[in-house]
């Protein structure tokens, strides 16, 4: 395994771990669905959320259609930063029917992950994701909100599924292009 750490002399004295940002990153296994949260945990990274809108609104077409629910269906809205080792690494968007999770913005969504949340008040696991992977073009706030000048951010955006056919969630992920590493297996 990698060593992601670099070490440096402090003082003289004493020696201090120092990550260049570029090293915090996560493998993102295409064959299984994890959460972003607790891989980054699994890896020993600090991890902090702030949050950025929580709120129930009513769906337009694209989340209706995404979703399968009728056109101002109450949808909980959940936006978060993702912070990694005091470095802003993505923006989060969750939007889930809000009858399947009524009372969950009490949660405490800065410290827990959203799937751990679901799971212990809900008992909901997800089992399958769809996702795609895109390049698009940072907005000045994403790039305020990441501290970056790219003009292209990844996104990754797709849904989840409990066991019912339709979907569970759909979320949207946008982040500095050097977080996120792919691995898929093909079998033959």
């Amino acid at each position: 395994m990698m060593n992601l750490a670099y070490n440096i002399a402090y003082r003289g004295k004493k020696w201090k771990n120092i990550m260049k940002p570029t090293d915090i990153y996560i493998l993102r296994d295409l064959e299984n669905a994890q959460s972003v949260s607790d891989v980054i945990k699994e890896k020993g990274f600090h991890l902090e959320h702030r949050i950025l809108n929580l709120e129930v609104i009513e769906s337009n077409r694209f989340i209706s259609r995404m979703l399968k629910v009728p056109l101002a269906s109450r949808v909980l809205h959940l936006r978060k930063l993702r912070v990694v080792e005091g470095v802003p690494k993505s923006i989060d968007r969750t939007y889930i029917l809000y009858e399947k999770v009524k009372g969950i913005e009490d949660a405490d969504f800065a410290h827990e992950s959203f799937y751990k949340i679901i799971r212990d008040r809900f008992g909901y696991m997800t089992h399958k994701s769809e996702e795609e992977i895109l390049i698009v073009e940072a907005s000045e706030e994403e790039q305020r909100l990441l501290d970056c000048r790219d003009k292209e951010l990844m996104m990754i955006r797709g849904t989840t599924y409990k066991e019912e056919p339709e979907p569970f969630e759909y979320f949207e992920i946008v982040s500095v292009s050097d977080f996120y590493r792919f691995r898929s297996v093909s079998k033959q």
